[in-house]
């Protein structure tokens, strides 16, 4: 039997395939084009614009470090909300710290959500309503200055293309400190260190301009270009790189995380960054 394979190239340097059966999903929003894949050996796959935005099989690895590097990194955090994340990965790992009681999900493409309600059931776990959860359909450009202060702000976003593209720009970051409570903390995906430096290191800059600590970190992610992801957080009162390695244990212990990448272990060493990644 001939396999179809999905080919996804990236600046004519880079080409990934997986082989899938027919599409599940294959339709335009406002905003951009949606399609989930059965795949071979990573289960459902969401692409959006042609790019892999996620698997079943490897999501927990880029959901569970751009979620609990920032948030065990907070002592106490009662307020969380994730920019786009229309996958609900980021805010079902968000929801799992117990000291939570209100998370806000601020998702500029409705059709994201409602493909991923209906096809990717164990990340959309993180869009079931309930008491702790309020969704916001709209563009968090907007909307970010009007939210209370929060604790923890992750920006689970795609490329910085198209309607993404806004939030990879210093104003945004400034608004993102705006948002925050004095003691609060961001986090944020910023690219592959081998394909997206300049974007990296601009992202840095820029967050350097805004918050006194900006950490750089990496994660493992098979279907996205590399297969090495980096992520930043940053924040005025709290510095990921200096918690010992006994309070994290503490701290994910108290709050009864029972995860597949996290561990104290890994955030502290996701910070110690390859020479040319650390140069960017």
């Amino acid at each position: 039997m001939v396999k179809t394979w999905f080919c996804e190239e990236l600046k004519g340097q880079w080409r990934q395939s997986l082989p899938i059966g027919p599409a599940l999903v294959d339709q335009q929003s406002d905003f951009q084009h949606i399609q989930v894949f059965e795949t071979d050996g990573f289960g459902r796959m969401l692409v959006l614009d042609g790019k892999v935005q996620c698997t079943e099989r490897d999501e927990f690895t880029y959901h569970e470090m751009l979620t609990h590097v920032p948030m065990l990194t907070h002592p106490n955090p009662e307020t969380v909300v994730v920019v786009g994340g229309g996958d609900g990965g980021t805010m079902r790992e968000a929801l799992r710290h117990p000291s939570i009681s209100k998370g806000t999900l601020v998702e500029i493409d409705p059709q994201v959500m409602d493909v991923a309600r209906q096809w990717l059931p164990t990340m959309a776990a993180g869009l079931q309503p309930g008491p702790r959860l309020e969704v916001v359909a709209r563009d968090a450009a907007e909307v970010i200055g009007s939210l209370p202060p929060q604790d923890v702000i992750l920006v689970d976003s795609s490329d910085p293309e198209g309607p993404s593209e806004v939030l990879f720009s210093g104003q945004f970051f400034q608004s993102l400190k705006a948002a925050l409570k004095p003691d609060g903390i961001i986090a944020l995906q910023a690219g592959s260190p081998f394909f997206f430096g300049p974007q990296i290191a601009a992202a840095r800059r820029e967050l350097e301009k805004v918050f006194r600590f900006v950490r750089p970190y990496l994660v493992a992610i098979p279907t996205y270009p590399g297969g090495t992801w980096c992520l930043i957080a940053a924040s005025d009162a709290h510095d990921p790189q200096a918690l010992g390695l006994e309070e994290l244990r503490s701290r994910r212990q108290q709050r009864g995380l029972e995860l597949r990448y996290y561990s104290p272990e890994v955030h502290l060493g996701s910070m110690a960054l390859p020479e040319f990644v650390r140069e960017l």
